[in-house]
Parts: C-alpha cells; sequence; structure tokens
C-alpha cells in the first residue's frame, strides 16, 4: 500500500526506494586518501552562516511592488539578501554542488549573490575580503613609493533614541564640510596629502546607542606628526560638526589619528575572513555590539531584530569603502563593484552534483543548505562509501511525509 503522490513523499517503505536527487559524473576521480571528514570548525561555521542568514531574512521581510517590462506589476523583497544563494540564476537548470580540490571548498553553483555587504553575511565575506585585499595592496605599493599613510578615526557625540539615518545624514554633511574647508584644504597641500580612504562602521551601544563612524586610511608622501595632525582636524571636525546640526564632539574624543603601524594592523585585521573581523560582521568589543552581533542575539531578544532592521534600512545602498578621485590608479588597485566581488566564482572548482529542483525546495524548506554542501563534500572526498547526501535526503524526505500525512 502507497499513499497518495506528493511531489516531496516517499513510499511507505524508503529503504525500498532510489535516492532523490541526480548525481553528476565527477570529472576529475579523487586521490584516494581514505576518509577525510571536514574539520568540525569548518562544518560549523558554514551552518552557522547559512544560520545567520536565514536570521537576516527571517528580520528583513518588507517588499514593495514593481513593474517589468511587460507593465506586470509584482511584490519583491526590499532586501536582496532573501533571494541570496536560493533562487536560481537560470530558472531553467538546477542548482549545483562544485568543488575546488585546492581549497578544498564547496560551494553552490547556479544561485543568485545579493551583493549586500551589510546584511548578508556570505557576501559581506566576499565583499570585504575582497577590498581588504584592495587596501593592502594600495598601503604596499604606497610604501614602496616611499610614502605613509596614517589611521583617522572620526566620531561625533550621540545618544540612546538618536536616529540612525538622521546621524548618518549629519556626519556625512559634517565629512563634506570638512574636506571642503579652506583651512583644511590647505594643510592637507602642506602635508603632502596624496588621498585618503574612508571606512563607514556602525555599533550598538545598550548605553548611547547607535554608533556610526569613519575609519580613514590617510596617504601622505612624507611623515608627518600624528599628534600634531590630531589636534588640528579636531577643533575643525567639530566646528564642521556644529554648522552640520550635529552634537559637537569634545576635543579629546572626536577625532583619532594613529601613526603607520596602526594603520597597517587595522587593514589586515579589518577583512581576515576566519575571524569574521570585517567592520561590521566582526564581533564588538567593549560592550558594543555589531549588526551580526545584533542579529546572532536576536534569537533570544526581539528588540535586537528591530534594531538590525533599522540597520539595514539606513545603509541600503550605501558604500562600505570609499576612495577620494584619483587613488586608486595612484595606488595601482582595480576598480570592483560590490556585486562582481560577490559573484566572483571557484574558477577550478569541478561540479560533483546536481541538485534535483525537489530536492533543492527540500533543502530550502527545512534551512538546511549548509548540511546538504557538507554533505556533498564528504560524499567526493569520501568517494560516496557513506552515502551521506542519500541518507540527509531522505531524513528530511521522511520529515515532509510526515508532516504532508498530517496535513491530510
Amino acid at each position: 500500500n502507497t499513499p497518495h503522490y506528493t511531489p516531496l513523499a516517499p513510499p511507505l517503505h524508503p529503504e525500498k526506494c532510489q535516492p532523490l536527487g541526480t548525481i553528476t559524473k565527477l570529472q576529475a576521480t579523487p586521490e584516494n586518501k581514505g576518509l577525510q571528514p571536514i574539520a568540525p570548525s569548518e562544518a560549523v561555521k558554514l551552518v552557522e552562516l547559512f544560520a545567520l542568514q536565514e536570521l537576516s531574512c527571517d528580520c528583513l521581510t518588507k517588499k514593495e511592488e514593481r513593474t517589468n517590462k511587460k507593465g506586470i506589476k509584482y511584490d519583491t523583497y526590499v532586501h536582496r539578501v532573501n533571494y541570496c544563494l536560493r533562487q536560481r540564476i537560470d530558472s531553467m537548470s538546477p542548482v549545483s554542488v562544485r568543488y575546488n580540490e585546492k581549497r578544498e571548498k564547496a560551494h553552490y553553483d547556479n544561485v543568485q549573490r545579493c551583493g549586500s555587504v551589510w546584511t548578508c553575511p556570505f557576501c559581506g565575506r566576499k565583499i570585504t575580503e575582497g577590498r581588504r585585499q584592495d587596501l593592502k595592496t594600495g598601503v604596499s605599493n604606497w610604501h614602496k613609493q616611499g610614502g605613509f599613510v596614517y589611521l583617522v578615526t572620526l566620531t561625533n557625540r550621540h545618544h540612546k533614541g538618536d536616529n540612525l539615518p538622521d546621524l548618518l545624514k549629519g556626519q556625512s554633511k559634517a565629512k563634506q564640510k570638512l574636506w571642503e574647508k579652506r583651512k583644511v584644504k590647505e594643510m592637507m597641500k602642506d602635508l603632502g596629502y596624496s588621498g585618503r580612504v574612508t571606512a563607514t562602521e556602525c555599533t550598538w551601544w545598550n548605553v548611547n546607542g547607535w554608533h556610526p563612524h569613519y575609519h580613514i586610511l590617510m596617504f601622505f608622501d612624507h611623515e608627518i606628526n600624528a599628534q600634531g595632525l590630531q589636534t588640528f582636524l579636531a577643533l575643525e571636525w567639530q566646528t564642521a560638526c556644529v554648522k552640520a546640526g550635529m552634537k559637537a564632539p569634545s576635543l579629546e574624543n572626536g577625532v583619532d589619528v594613529q601613526k603607520g603601524d596602526k594603520a597597517q594592523e587595522y587593514v589586515a585585521k579589518w577583512g581576515l575572513e576566519d575571524e569574521m573581523t570585517k567592520g561590521h560582521v566582526k564581533k564588538g568589543k567593549e560592550g558594543g555590539l555589531t549588526p551580526f552581533d545584533l542579529l546572532r542575539q536576536s534569537v533570544d531578544n526581539p528588540h535586537y531584530s528591530h534594531l538590525f532592521r533599522q540597520f539595514a534600512d539606513a545603509f541600503k545602498g550605501k558604500q562600505q569603502l570609499h576612495w577620494t578621485r584619483g587613488l586608486k590608479d595612484l595606488l595601482g588597485v582595480s576598480d570592483r563593484t560590490d556585486e562582481q566581488l560577490a559573484e566572483e566564482t571557484e574558477k577550478e572548482s569541478i561540479e560533483i552534483k546536481e541538485v534535483a529542483n525537489k530536492i533543492w525546495h527540500l533543502v530550502l524548506q527545512y534551512k538546511i543548505r549548509g548540511e546538504y554542501l557538507t554533505a556533498c563534500k564528504l560524499d567526493h572526498v569520501e568517494g560516496g562509501i557513506n552515502k551521506r547526501v542519500e541518507n540527509l535526503v531522505m531524513e528530511y524526505a521522511l520529515k515532509e511525509y510526515e508532516r504532508l500525512k498530517r496535513k491530510q
């Protein structure tokens, strides 16, 4: 006796049925190394990243109406993270899993990338790692030319209850006024200033609320007095904030200038992939919470979900890094968009599995993208002797069958 067929419902006797999904022929024969299980930390990290992305999607559910080229209206998510690593690029082709033998990493293919550095842990990691390499290249090339780099931090006074979009707008206006001041331009010229890279970061403090701030790498053709620059900029930044309608920062805390070794340390730590110490992606210190900290803790504190939505809406479409005109060319840095960085694929990878559409729906429904990807990698490395993918799919197919059975 077999139940009425549904797309994801297996027969009552699953041990007699064929495994769901299809497996493509490998394009390369892996070297037989015996059992090479994936490092637990790597597997856990992958699952955590997918879980974090799921939390982001759960928080960012707002939709808007759009009209396509044929004049048909449709609803779409405001934040593209809801489609990232979920929706297919080519709807006529299935999702597949590819594997890089050299890096020993697997990834999904034919799935969209949202390119959001602010709300997606996957794209955020990839984009910021690319940006770190840009910064590293730029700083290294400048040092080879005999130049010096300093790290400047700009902050302003803020209090709990301050509106984040207003803070960002005010700070941006103050920053513009600072660099447009004639006195500042003349001082920079006298110091041999050649350009700057501005990174926008934001944390949340339970005492003082949102804390958006700027970290700026400033490039000079010779060594300067860091303390002297800090004293000069502190007064000019204070004046610029007041003119922009912001609360005046103190002369002691509004500006901080660090010597070149601190600038190099900032560049080195900003994009470390394994530690996730990339600006907004890194874990906050000394009581401050990064947006992704808020997302992690939103499971236990719904208020943090609200704060993450505030952050996502306020930062949507904003640049993470801004280079002054001509600086990339001067430093020999290529110009790549966030979308280009996010969509870069493993050129040396091989396809190891094609995922049937019904299986992909099952994987999405039960939120097991990390587990499925890990199982595919292990099956490939182990030569498929443990049938991890087959067992995983069968486990959740049975769960789906039981769910459908209860609905009848």
